[in-house]
């Protein structure tokens, strides 16, 4: 068995041991206590094995290091675990409800890059730092988004009644905070990878960057206008969910679709 499947299967047994308490903290019950040495080990233990099946998909050339597009995909779930799985072991309430879900979406990438073929990426050493700042950039920027479905729906539910108070359940104050912490880091991240990404584009020109620049710029003008509404006006709700999905749906073309297309 791969790397891969054994990460999978750490994941899912992570996924177990959080879903049942996050379902009774909704419901008003008794919260189980989750065994938390069990869950750190187990966590690291997906995150170690998903890093060394990215490190076996990689093919070493003389111009520096190949990898498939679904393996940069699968790194980047993995960015996304980590920055999640460490703030949630030292009691961030805001993630506990995240985790799932990133977790979910690590199987879903190591499952396709395990199963599936795609175009090979080239990493040149020149540019790692920019690679390295832009795959932490689109991790960021995607908890930001994970952070909106969670402020709208914690919301939706307070609305209709349908939750009980639970000392799981982080108040939705606290969660549009770390939302717009979490955005503004994103936002400044961008803002570094759009500089440095400029500095390559003017001493390596070509097509695919260019696209990649043009939709990642409009990303960060979604973004900012998001942040500028925030502040000054107060949004929140469907308006900053759709700004913070469109903003992401742009990166995604940028760091992807333009593989794709092109």
């Amino acid at each position: 068995m791969s790397y891969a499947i054994f990460s999978i299967i750490f994941y899912v047994i992570n996924i177990l041991l959080i879903t049942p308490m996050l379902a009774k903290a909704q419901s008003g019950e008794q919260i189980p206590k989750v065994n938390k040495t069990f869950f750190i080990l187990t966590a690291l233990l997906a995150m170690i094995l998903h890093h060394l099946s990215f490190r076996e998909s990689a093919v070493h050339t003389s111009e520096g290091t190949s990898f498939s597009l679904l393996a940069v995909s699968s790194m980047i779930s993995l960015v996304i675990a980590l920055l999640v799985t460490v703030p949630a072991i030292f009691r961030v309430k805001t993630l506990a409800f995240l985790l799932p879900l990133v977790y979910s979406f690590a199987i879903i990438n190591l499952l396709l890059t395990e199963f599936l073929s795609s175009q090979a990426v080239q990493w040149h050493r020149q540019v790692l730092f920019h690679i390295a700042l832009s795959l932490l950039t689109y991790a960021v920027c995607f908890i930001a988004m994970l952070y909106s479905m969670q402020i709208v729906w914690l919301d939706n539910k307070l609305k209709q009644k349908k939750m009980m108070p639970s000392p799981a359940i982080p108040p939705l104050m606290m969660v549009e905070r770390h939302f717009f912490r979490v955005m503004l880091t994103g936002f400044i991240l961008l803002t570094a990878t759009l500089i440095s990404g400029s500095i390559y584009l003017l001493n390596a020109p070509d097509s695919s960057n260019l696209h990649k620049a043009l939709f990642s710029f409009l990303s960060w003008i979604v973004f900012g206008i998001l942040l500028i509404g925030h502040w000054k006006y107060h949004w929140r709700g469907k308006r900053m969910i759709i700004y913070t999905i469109s903003g992401m749906i742009l990166l995604t073309i940028a760091y992807f679709g333009s593989r794709i297309m092109l």
